[in-house]
């Protein structure tokens, strides 16, 4: 019975001290989350097709990460993909940088390349950029290949 009663409080004192971690984790993933918005600016860009980019993924000019995407809806008036994105304040961005959905290889992850412009006015809190585009759809191409050698 002693045995018994020992397991049992030896099992409450785990299942307490993983649900402290537990709770103490979550608790810092949430402030993180909260303070990163406090250091970004926002903007968003009009895409042909979205191409399964979510929200979270990347925003990268050269490879480093310089923000993340925090939307992706429908534009209600133009019937395109409307990509949210959070930029780093300290990253200052011209007017005519452009923004390419890519990926990593045939299979990586979604992410959204941008490369600066030269324009000395800078894109607002809020703003928009001008020059997208979505990634090629690999399924598409391999389709029309496949659709040449079969006339033949």
């Amino acid at each position: 019975m002693r045995r018994s009663n020992l397991l049992e409080t030896v099992a409450g004192i785990f299942v307490l001290i993983f649900t402290i971690f537990l709770f103490t984790f979550v608790c810092n993933k949430l402030y993180r989350i909260e303070k990163s918005h406090e250091n970004c600016y926002s903007i968003y860009g009009l895409f042909s097709d979205a191409n399964g980019i979510d929200p979270g993924d990347s925003i990268k000019i050269s490879g480093v990460k310089i923000g993340r995407v925090t939307g992706v809806t429908l534009d209600k008036d133009t019937y395109v993909a409307r990509i949210d994105m959070c930029i780093n304040r300290d990253i200052k961005l011209s007017i005519d940088s452009a923004a390419t959905i890519t990926s990593n290889g045939v299979m990586g992850n979604k992410f959204i390349t941008i490369t600066p412009g030269a324009d000395t006015k800078l894109l607002a809190d809020g703003g928009r950029l001008q020059h997208t585009q979505s990634e090629a759809n690999i399924g598409g191409i391999i389709d029309k290949i496949f659709g040449l050698f079969s006339r033949s």
